[in-house]
């Protein structure tokens, strides 16, 4: 996807938008589903609840001035997002794939069932993480290193999972383009370190797991 595209493409967004049910006070609201593409929330939005996923998977970016996509964090079941400093998101939310939230409520006197402080660490351990995959040398370093991190947030920590996101996505969260992310996975499975099977490629096994570490330094 071309910067201009991408552009047009929020722009459509921006007229289209999907919104989040309210509620005054702290506690589950219910959940709501959203598919892939959908619009969780956008920059400039008042930031006045978190949410919990509790299925499917949701890229949280920022888009740079040139219009270009920079993806700060992939989460998953289970985890954790929405949480800011301010009063106002200052990235996007989008789902990746078919997923349901459960949003509470940041305005109220009742307790949340998760710690702030817990999100906010977490929050810094993702930027820390997507950090160190950046600045490794090669695209294959890189693609290594987030199918190390992938397989650690999967269930059970397995070294068999599902990607739910992109080649595209991928890039944009490793500062690569999707052909080197492509060539990156190509390798490693030429190299029998990794295995990808399904109609994408996108069920990655791990056959080498200490290879897999080597490769990604």
């Amino acid at each position: 996807m071309t910067a201009t595209s991408y552009v047009a493409e929020q722009d459509f967004k921006r007229l289209n938008p999907v919104t989040v049910p309210s509620t005054s006070s702290f506690g589950p609201v219910g959940t709501r589903t959203f598919f892939a593409g959908d619009v969780i929330y956008r920059r400039g939005d008042k930031a006045m609840k978190i949410y919990r996923i509790d299925t499917g998977a949701v890229r949280v970016y920022r888009v740079s001035p040139s219009g270009c996509r920079n993806i700060l964090a992939f989460h998953s079941a289970g985890e954790w997002f929405g949480l800011e400093a301010s009063g106002h998101h200052e990235d996007y939310a989008e789902a990746i794939c078919e997923t349901r939230l459960r949003p509470f409520s940041t305005s109220g006197s009742m307790p949340l069932p998760v710690s702030l402080l817990d999100l906010c660490l977490r929050n810094l351990s993702f930027a820390y993480v997507r950090q160190s995959l950046i600045v490794r040398p090669t695209a294959v370093a890189r693609v290594a290193g987030f199918i190390e991190e992938e397989a650690c947030k999967s269930a059970g920590g397995g070294p068999e999972f599902e990607l739910l996101m992109s080649r595209a996505d991928i890039a944009d969260y490793l500062g690569l383009t999707v052909e080197s992310v492509a060539r990156a996975f190509t390798r490693l499975s030429s190299r029998r370190i990794i295995r990808l099977d399904g109609r994408l490629h996108r069920r990655v096994r791990i056959l080498d797991p200490s290879r897999l570490i080597v490769a990604s330094l």
